[in-house]
């Protein structure tokens, strides 16, 4: 009889944040898939949830290397389908683990275009970092009849235009390009509309509302841009 195959969201940082479907169905299956954008550098999602893995779990890394060459991750990514489909094929159950939800900006969905209609899926939501940051500093994403905007910031995003055309924007993947982001904030008065979480949920959580002096950020950053105003918020975040 032939596995499942589960994508499962397990957050970013705390693993309270676990959905109750997310931790029973990592007490049941056989395999979790980490994926790694080097070999060797491990797992945060391991981290989050191994207080949920049953004690034979067995751990497999697979590697995902952030390369600029499109054929070379596509031969990749159907590897790696194809390493996870014979696991399947053998009767294992296995789970691929990612970081936030599995359908926001994931490796998972770049490994499920490539399994064959034959696998039988299940994806299990996660709490996206977007959405566990608004709450950790209790500041709405939208109110009323606001819009929302989520941008994943490349070199080539018109950072100016996504400000001037939405009320708020969610800027991810902002380490390589936060420079720029700064700039056109400041440029256009929304340096006091911001909050920018660093590694929420972890230890080394850091937020700031104030971003004229940041420089480097680490790569698990966000930021949330109202444009109304985030003043009256602002004593809620602890």
């Amino acid at each position: 009889m032939k596995g499942k195959f589960y994508g499962i969201g397990v957050g970013v940082g705390d693993e309270e944040n676990l959905t109750l479907k997310a931790a029973k169905t990592l007490n049941n299956v056989d395999i979790i898939i980490l994926p790694e954008a080097k070999s060797g550098e491990g797992s945060t999602a391991f981290e989050i949830v191994k207080n949920y893995l049953k004690e034979n779990t067995e751990k497999v890394f697979l590697e995902f290397p952030m390369s600029k060459d499109i054929k070379l991750k596509q031969e990749i990514r159907k590897k790696n389908a194809d390493i996870i489909s014979s696991y399947l094929d053998n009767g294992k159950n296995v789970a691929f683990l990612t970081i936030g939800d599995p359908m926001t900006y994931s490796t998972y969905t770049y490994v499920l275009e490539h399994m064959n209609d034959k696998t039988e899926v299940e994806t299990i939501a996660g709490i996206n970092s977007f959405n566990s940051i608004a709450a950790r500093v209790n500041i709405p994403l939208v109110i009323g009849d606001e819009d929302l905007k989520i941008v994943s910031l490349n070199k080539d995003t018109d950072i100016y235009r996504e400000i001037e055309n939405n009320d708020n924007v969610v800027f991810m993947k902002l380490s390589r390009n936060f420079t720029r982001l700064k700039q056109a904030l400041l440029d256009t008065n929304n340096g006091d509309n911001v909050v920018l979480i660093s590694d929420c949920g972890k230890e080394n959580e850091k937020i700031y509302t104030d971003i004229k002096d940041l420089e480097n950020i680490p790569y698990f950053s966000t930021l949330i841009l109202k444009k109304g105003g985030i003043n009256q918020w602002k004593k809620f975040i602890s």
